[in-house]
């Protein structure tokens, strides 16, 4: 049995002795920070419940840390009907876990029922369990509370970057191991572990990635034109004696003969891949592709053609309803090592020469 001297928590009272009017606490107030804490007292949702039904019995809101100040006494079956019928025997042994952590003190009678009686005294001596522990405990059980929070967030931002990294390497079995992470229980030490692995994986697979990529850059395409609405076609074909400078260069120079809608949100000169790459990083936002999209298009395409991409979807984006799911699209045949660009190109060019032959015929 609790006695008044003792405290929730096993705290001797000297560690929680305050003034009177500081422990003044609304008992909702009260029961919000326990729940918060819960898992740090090991609490479950039902004891939880337990605890808001005694509440309910007490008249007034507030709750003054003077034992036998807040007793409640309602019978076993009365709080049974107000918890929907909750079994004698589970209720009592929520009532007993309540106790046991100095949530609630119980103060029985030489029966062992509980009831109110008044005195000659105008007074009142009340038998049953005292609440008046959750204002001693106010301020322990808010900064439990608020570092259980704090917790829970960190382990969620954990699990938010486990679930970013794995849309990186899904189709590996280090994907799959993630998922199996993501599934349990959240464990800071696991979650860390498993987002270093990622981290490493995907900064492999990007490098080789962009390796292959950069060493195929064989665009067969320039685009010459005379006017606006003269477009002709040149197809030739790179000298392989070219320095990777050169053909860097070159291509960038016919990947942008095609593509050249993006003028009209960037007029700026382009004289870089990486000019490219910012400028489609900024044209994912205005259309409508989320940046995790686009980084796992980088991932399995590589920087360059993954911008080029962009670019060419521009040149479309009257026909295409849906940019990110059609870029997740491409990202998976990329996946699978099926991805070229220049089919993309060629849409673009075939259209455009369609286009010059009707104007013509006009």
């Amino acid at each position: 049995m609790k006695h008044t001297t003792q405290t929730a928590f096993g705290r001797p009272v000297t560690a929680v002795q305050m003034k009177s009017e500081e422990l003044m606490v609304d008992k909702w107030d009260a029961l919000k920070a326990l729940t918060d804490a819960a898992a740090a007292f090991d609490v479950t949702h039902r004891t939880l419940g337990v605890l808001k039904a005694l509440m309910t019995f007490l008249p007034q809101r507030m709750i003054a840390p003077q034992p036998r100040s807040a007793i409640v006494f309602p019978s076993n079956r009365t709080l049974s009907d107000r918890l929907n019928g909750m079994p004698d025997s589970t209720l009592r042994r929520h009532l007993a876990k309540l106790v046991e952590l100095g949530i609630v003190s119980r103060h029985d009678s030489a029966n062992r029922k509980r009831f109110a009686r008044r005195n000659g005294q105008g007074g009142q001596i009340a038998f049953g369990f005292d609440l008046s522990p959750l204002a001693v405990q106010i301020a322990y059980l808010r900064q439990t509370a608020e570092r259980a929070g704090r917790a829970h967030e960190a382990l969620m931002s954990l699990r938010a970057e486990v679930g970013r990294l794995r849309q990186l390497v899904i189709e590996t079995p280090l994907g799959d191991e993630a998922r199996q992470v993501l599934r349990r229980k959240p464990e800071a030490g696991a979650l860390t572990d498993m987002i270093t692995r990622l981290e490493e994986a995907v900064a492999t697979q990007m490098s080789t990635t962009d390796d292959q990529n950069e060493r195929h850059i064989e665009y067969e395409y320039i685009i010459s034109s005379d006017s606006e609405a003269d477009v002709t076609q040149n197809v030739v074909h790179k000298k392989r004696n070219h320095s990777e400078d050169e053909t860097a260069d070159s291509a960038l120079l016919k990947v942008l003969s095609v593509c050249t809608e993006y003028k009209s949100y960037y007029p700026e000169p382009v004289t870089h891949w990486t000019d490219v790459i910012g400028i489609a990083d900024r044209l994912t936002g205005m259309m409508g592709i989320d940046p995790p999209v686009f980084k796992d298009a980088m991932a399995q395409m590589g920087t360059k053609h993954a911008a080029i991409v962009v670019l060419c979807m521009l040149e479309r984006m009257g026909e295409i309803h849906n940019p990110g799911g059609y870029l997740r699209r491409l990202t998976q045949t990329a996946r699978s090592g099926a991805f070229s660009v220049r089919p993309l190109l060629d849409a673009i060019v075939n259209r455009r020469l369609l286009s010059a032959d009707n104007c013509l015929k006009c």
